[in-house]
């Protein structure tokens, strides 16, 4: 199981000297960056610079939650800047979603965030967030959306419903044993996530912030292929 088909790279705390630096590094070895900061700082321009680089593929991490016409707009916006993956949120409802999909971009509906906890995500969508996850889910399936990200304490529980067969999961969330969790709340192992359903990974600190990035990465390929 190679990092190149399952790691996206998030580039959280990173200027943009040190995230082309290490794109040049990695680039190679993940199936394709993240970015929400950078593209609020340097502009459309940076996506380019990133595929340049050695990005295979640049996720603009917009969160767009909108008015379905507003949706369209800046969904096109990103298709303009050359970026091929686009988040929007599930719960802007099916007409929000459609619109975004006009672009032609992979949108990726966000179900229940990771950030929150159980307890956080209850009193949020007045359900716990397994069942917030697979409605949300439902929803972005409906709307032809064909990824979500779900934490993986959610994927399982998506994976195996067969109303949504055939979408991908893409779960943040994910330390190695021994990694601290940062401001994640409900997480697990790559391992364990690839095993419950996860299509693919997304991981910022474990990697931008190991002394040596190509190992670290060697290392997650090794974990996830034992």
């Amino acid at each position: 199981m190679s990092t190149k088909d399952r790691v996206i790279l998030t580039a959280d705390e990173l200027d943009l000297e040190q995230t082309l630096s290490l794109v040049r590094r990695v680039g190679d070895r993940v199936y394709g960056v993240k970015v929400h900061n950078l593209w609020d700082l340097h502009g459309p321009g940076v996506v380019r610079q990133l595929l340049d680089a050695g990005a295979p593929r640049v996720w603009v991490d917009l969160k767009i939650e909108d008015i379905p016409n507003t949706a369209r707009l800046r969904a096109q916006a990103v298709a303009d800047s050359g970026a091929q993956m686009l988040s929007v949120h599930a719960s802007g409802e099916i007409e929000m979603m459609m619109a975004a999909l006009e672009s032609g971009l992979e949108i990726i509906a966000i179900t229940v965030l990771t950030s929150l906890t159980e307890e956080q995500a209850h009193l949020l969508h007045g359900q716990p967030s397994k069942a917030a996850a697979l409605s949300l889910a439902r929803l972005a399936k409906l709307a032809g959306v064909p990824s979500v990200v779900c934490s993986p304490h959610e994927v399982g529980v998506l994976a195996k419903r067969p109303e949504l067969s055939g979408m991908n999961f893409i779960t943040p969330g994910v330390r190695s044993a021994g990694i601290a969790i940062g401001d994640q709340k409900r997480v697990d192992t790559p391992k364990a996530a690839l095993a419950s359903g996860a299509t693919r990974l997304v991981i910022g600190r474990q990697i931008t912030q190991a002394p040596d990035p190509v190992v670290a990465l060697e290392a997650l390929e090794q974990e996830i292929s034992s």
